[in-house]
């Protein structure tokens, strides 16, 4: 979630119940959080305990198709039945629609991998959670501290997308006990080994004493940070790139128009620290480029980032180092206000390197972000340092979008990272995002024009 959180610390391994505050004391932004994360925890793993992986509420004497219920295939489109079903023991809404206007979908009928092939191919349902702030929904903003007040608290929101996945012919038997656990081992496959990385503040090498530290050792930082490590190109290791931001990539600036290379923006930053300058690599983003980056497509390019080149402080300005409008991996380019388009910050500079342990810096396109070099300590700023860990057997994976966070404290001038048995820094699976799977349909032609659809939904038998 990019969001200006202090730190995130819910972990469901430590079997916290509740966080409880005590008289006195000083309330944070994580304490409170992490009760939300606590709670959802519960309720979910206790839906998913008894409902199973994927289920919907079903009523034998109702003739509608219940949530979800796909119909109508017509070779171009189909319908989806208004309803709830539960992934994961994650609610999923539906009011009702067909595959090209899902609310969340943001599809596009040129773009040749949207459309429905014509072979037999699943029907799925992909489900996350992505953080919405006052600048994808201005109606959470208070409007009593402010037109332009300060933004308060964010949101998370549960999206659904509809996906599809081709067929070979008896790829599995076509029933609703084994055609979600078939997909996720399928999609599961696709991303394992999955991507490791670990994070540390430098040290010496040896058993040096505090007082004898270089004053180059540890955070150096001159605040508190937490800092975030995003994988924007997906891939392997010769093709994955990433991209990092101190401050969790939760500067955004919204944008009022764009008219070339130049972008008019609402503001360009509260201060010096939280604002724009020249030099800065940003990305565009809106609605619908976030909702399109949860591809399970490995192949697909990520939209670039872009440079700052110009700012223009009394109009509040910038001039980027290509046009948006040209970039056919997002044709909106932020121009279209009712996806709420904005740009995100990102610190890793237009010069775009990652040195090796104090070594000369390595230049890379700063549109693509940072390669991901496995094995090596990257150093990003300050001390703080960051290695994703090869794998031994195959290479491994990073899908976009994953990424960890690593929280670094002036105080102890280190990160809070766990450690092995051993003390060095632990190798950590993605924070996020975390995607969850259900089935729906299986659809299969026969003769010239028609097609045979197979419910693979689970339904919850309704007691009265």
């Amino acid at each position: 979630m990019h969001a200006d959180f202090s730190r995130v610390t819910f972990d469901p391994a430590r079997r916290f119940s509740a966080v409880l505050s005590q008289q006195g004391r000083v309330q944070l932004d994580s304490e409170i959080n992490e009760q939300s994360a606590i709670l959802l925890h519960y309720l979910r793993t206790l839906a998913a305990d008894l409902l199973g992986p994927a289920a919907y509420p079903s009523d034998a004497d109702d003739e509608t198709l219940g949530g979800f219920g796909v119909d109508a295939f017509d070779g171009e489109n189909f319908t989806l039945a208004p309803g709830r079903m539960y992934v994961d023991g994650i609610l999923c809404e539906c009011d009702g629609t067909d595959y090209w206007k899902q609310p969340d979908g943001h599809l596009d009928p040129e773009r040749e991998s949207d459309r429905l092939p014509n072979g037999p191919f699943l029907v799925y349902l992909r489900v996350w959670e992505r953080l919405v702030t006052a600048v994808e929904a201005p109606g959470i903003r208070e409007v009593a501290l402010g037109l332009n007040g300060p933004d308060t608290a964010a949101r998370t929101q549960v999206v659904w997308q509809v996906c599809w996945m081709p067929l070979e012919a008896h790829a599995f038997h076509p029933d609703m006990r084994s055609a979600t656990r078939y997909l996720r081992e399928r999609l599961g496959r696709m991303y394992k080994p999955r991507g490791l990385l670990a994070a540390r503040a430098r040290r010496p090498e040896g058993d040096g004493v505090p007082c004898d530290l270089s004053p180059s050792s540890g955070y150096r930082g001159p605040e508190n940070q937490l800092y975030r490590v995003e994988v924007h190109q997906a891939g392997t290791a010769e093709t994955a790139r990433f991209k990092w931001s101190r401050e969790n990539g939760s500067v955004v600036l919204p944008i009022r128009s764009v008219s070339g290379p130049s972008v008019e923006l609402e503001t360009l930053g509260r201060d010096d620290k939280l604002g724009l300058e020249i030099g800065d690599v940003v990305e565009i983003v809106d609605d619908a480029s976030v909702c399109r980056a949860a591809t399970d497509n490995l192949a697909e390019r990520s939209p670039r980032l872009y440079t700052i080149k110009e700012v223009d402080h009394a109009g509040f300005r910038v001039l980027l180092d290509a046009q948006p409008a040209g970039d056919p991996h997002h044709p909106t380019g932020g121009r279209v206000p009712e996806h709420h388009p904005y740009l995100r910050r990102w610190d890793q500079g237009a010069a775009g390197w990652g040195s090796r342990d104090g070594g000369s810096a390595e230049p890379v396109d700063a549109e693509w972000g940072l390669p991901v070099l496995e094995g090596e300590w990257l150093s990003l700023e300050d001390g703080i340092e960051v290695r994703f860990e090869r794998s031994d057997s195959e290479p491994r994976t990073y899908r976009r979008g994953d990424h960890w966070l690593i929280p670094a404290r002036v105080l102890t001038g280190d990160v809070e990272w766990p450690t092995s048995r051993s003390g060095r820094p632990a190798s950590r699976t993605p924070h996020g995002i975390d995607y969850r799977y259900a089935a729906l349909a299986l659809l299969q032609p026969y003769g010239d024009s028609d097609y045979r659809m197979v419910d693979l939904r689970v339904p919850i038998p309704q007691r009265r």
